[in-house]
């Protein structure tokens, strides 16, 4: 596993930030996390496609899921149906699920390729046709990505936030009426999440240095944009 991780993912990601450094100005390594985030991004928006799409799709159907709650007192019988209606209506409500499946071991190995490139290029981990680069400028608009930075940590909970605002109000719902208990404690909980989550982030940001809270306020404005564009799409597409 360990090997699989290391072939398939870190070594990789790894290749791919020195081959940016030795193309970009300076050789900035904070130019060189700002475009590998992008590809990244670039590469899994197909899954955010569909989870996006997903939401939007479950929150066309809450009346529908209502109403099923409504007729189905028996739990099982809920379940059969709700499902029937999400392969009638193609919504796989695992998406968002496989999304957060595949961003965690990108996101575990790039904090270990911003941390050792910090420490130093590991020649014996590029390939033969990558060259290694005469230095790396760790160091742009006074920020240095091999330190803690307190101004990366806090743009990274702020765009968190922002993020976060614009999933919440896509998948809010007004009418609570026909609403479990519990199904009302979820959305506070949900709720409160959008508040919490950013502060966790920017503490999160700010212990473990400042290439992957670059990294992550950039994946946060890409999402930004990318959610904006998915909605739109997806609005045109309803209207034609």
């Amino acid at each position: 596993m360990k090997t699989l991780w290391l072939e398939l993912i870190y070594k990789p990601l790894y290749n791919a930030l020195i081959f940016f450094v030795d193309h970009v100005p300076d050789y900035s390594i904070f130019i060189s996390v700002i475009i590998l985030t992008i590809i990244v991004r670039l590469i899994i928006s197909p899954l955010s496609y569909k989870s996006i799409k997903t939401q939007l799709k479950t929150k066309a159907l809450a009346p529908k899921l209502s109403e099923i709650k409504k007729k189905f007192t028996d739990k099982q019988e809920q379940a059969k149906k709700t499902l029937e209606l999400y392969k009638e209506h193609k919504v796989n409500p695992f998406s968002s699920f496989l999304l957060m499946l595949v961003q965690l071991p990108i996101i575990l190995a790039l904090y270990w390729v911003f941390k050792d490139i910090s420490d130093g290029i590991d020649i014996t981990l590029l390939y033969s046709f990558i060259i290694e680069p005469e230095t790396i400028n760790m160091t742009t608009f006074g920020l240095n990505l091999s330190n803690k930075s307190y101004i990366l940590a806090f743009l990274a909970g702020f765009t968190q936030y922002i993020y976060l605002s614009f999933a919440s109000t896509m998948k809010k719902d007004k009418d609570d009426s026909g609403k479990s208990e519990q199904e009302k404690m979820m959305a506070m909980v949900g709720q409160s999440m959008k508040y919490t989550m950013p502060v966790m982030i920017t503490v999160f940001a700010y212990i473990i240095g400042g290439a992957v809270a670059l990294y992550w306020v950039t994946s946060n404005i890409f999402m930004i944009l990318q959610e904006l564009y998915i909605q739109k799409k997806l609005k045109i597409k309803k209207q034609a």
